[in-house]
């Protein structure tokens, strides 16, 4: 590309250089031709002046006049290419500078010589801060101890090719970013100078990505889950009904323990079976225009008298006068006492405060549930919502409560996402949208 470039520069510059010459030549035929007039109409009548005299003259003026004249076309061509040089400036600097993405070039010695504003927003640094400074402020450190800086280096060296592949970058705040970085050696005269680096967030692409992923399994658990509950759901209630007339007709207190105990049992399974269609059907008949506060109060006030809430205090910090919401309050109210019971378990070993958050957005209303607990690591944070997944001991959960609750919000075109980490508690938020 760098050659046939040149190639046209070149014939551009013969053009103007062939067509300078034709101007020149013909300036010159037109002095002479006017010498000869002014000399037969004039100089021949005067006495004055021979011959060598006339061709001085001449030679003077058609210098002086042809000097002018290439002056005159050489100022003109270089004010119309430092013009053009000068737009064609402007305008890369306001593509680069107003580019959504952040796109940054690096010297040879690996420190930063330019930085546009999609920088500035993406990372935080502004242009004072980030140029001069090493490339390596940007750079986790595990990807650093990996050689991921060496490696990009020698490879544009040895290769002089564009390299496109997804990694993660800090910014100010020192908070991972998962980046597409698109990196390109910069040349002068066949040689490397350095490299220039294209920079896209894709954090909120993996997240769609992700929900997608999930909307899937989700999904696919759902129609395995029916096709369970149905054929459960018939032979356990034959079971129970045939275990309540052996309990009323026996009378050795073991064999009655006994057939309680299956009792308890089968009610279990058939709360799990009662859950699973929840699942599979989560959408309410019974939709109505809720005051979200309203239903966040009565789960609270329900779960006051939970054993396990007794040590633990709720905080309610709900915004007055919310516009309301089309939705089931009873399937509402169970999700947040599904969200309360999960966080009671989660309290278990650390944590004293739940914290409940309502307000409004732009586009939605959003119910935060916060609590101190001992959070969880990225990969439970993963599975948190799919159907049977607990962390919780056996017999003490289904793994059923977020994915049911997690299908009720998004019949209701809402969101419920998690925010954890191992120590630091987690924080539960739905969103539910506004009605147009």
């Amino acid at each position: 590309m760098h050659t046939y470039w040149r190639k046209i520069k070149g014939l551009v510059q013969t053009f103007h250089l062939g067509w300078l010459l034709l101007a020149s030549f013909s300036v010159i035929l037109f002095i002479l031709g006017v010498w000869e007039i002014l000399e037969h109409q004039i100089f021949s009548m005067s006495p004055v002046g021979t011959n060598p005299n006339k061709l001085l003259v001449k030679g003077f003026l058609v210098f002086t006049l042809l000097g002018g004249w290439t002056v005159w076309i050489v100022y003109h061509f270089r004010i119309q290419l430092i013009n053009q040089l000068s737009a064609t400036e402007d305008r890369y600097r306001n593509i680069v500078e107003n580019s959504a993405d952040a796109i940054i070039t690096i010297g040879p010695d690996n420190r930063i010589q330019s930085w546009n504003k999609g920088a500035e927003r993406l990372f935080g640094w502004s242009t004072h801060e980030a140029i001069g400074a090493p490339i390596g402020i940007m750079i986790p450190a595990k990807l650093l101890q990996a050689g991921e800086l060496l490696c990009l280096a020698y490879g544009l060296t040895s290769a002089k090719e564009t390299k496109n592949y997804q990694t993660e970058r800090l910014d100010k705040q020192g908070r991972h970013i998962p980046v597409n970085l698109t990196e390109t050696a910069l040349l002068s005269n066949n040689t490397i100078i350095g490299r220039s680096q294209i920079i896209r967030d894709v954090s909120e692409l993996q997240t769609i990505e992700h929900q997608m992923r999930q909307s899937d399994r989700l999904a696919t658990v759902g129609q395995l889950a029916a096709g369970v509950a149905h054929e459960i759901g018939n032979p356990l209630t034959s079971i129970s009904s045939l275990v309540q007339l052996l309990e009323r007709r026996m009378t050795n207190p073991d064999h009655i323990s006994k057939l309680s105990r299956i009792r308890a049992n089968i009610e279990r399974i058939t709360k799990i079976v009662h859950e699973l269609v929840d699942f599979t059907r989560p959408q309410a008949t019974d939709v109505q225009h809720v005051q979200i506060n309203d239903v966040i109060q009565n789960a609270v006030g329900l779960m006051a008298y939970d054993n396990r809430s007794q040590k633990i205090n709720i905080e309610l910090d709900l915004t007055s006068d919310l516009p309301r919401v089309k939705a089931s309050p009873d399937k509402l109210h169970q999700v947040v006492v599904n969200l309360l019971v999960n966080a009671f378990d989660a309290m278990k070993e650390m944590g004293d405060t739940i914290r409940i958050t309502t307000g409004e957005q732009q586009a939605a209303i959003f119910i935060r549930v916060e609590d101190n607990g001992g959070g969880m690591d990225p990969d439970v944070q993963d599975k948190i919502f799919e159907p049977f997944f607990t962390t919780k001991d056996v017999g003490k959960g289904t793994g059923l409560g977020l994915s049911v609750s997690h299908g009720i919000i998004n019949s209701m075109r809402g969101q419920l996402r998690v925010d954890s980490e191992p120590g630091a508690g987690a924080t539960f938020l739905i969103e539910i949208p506004k009605e147009k």
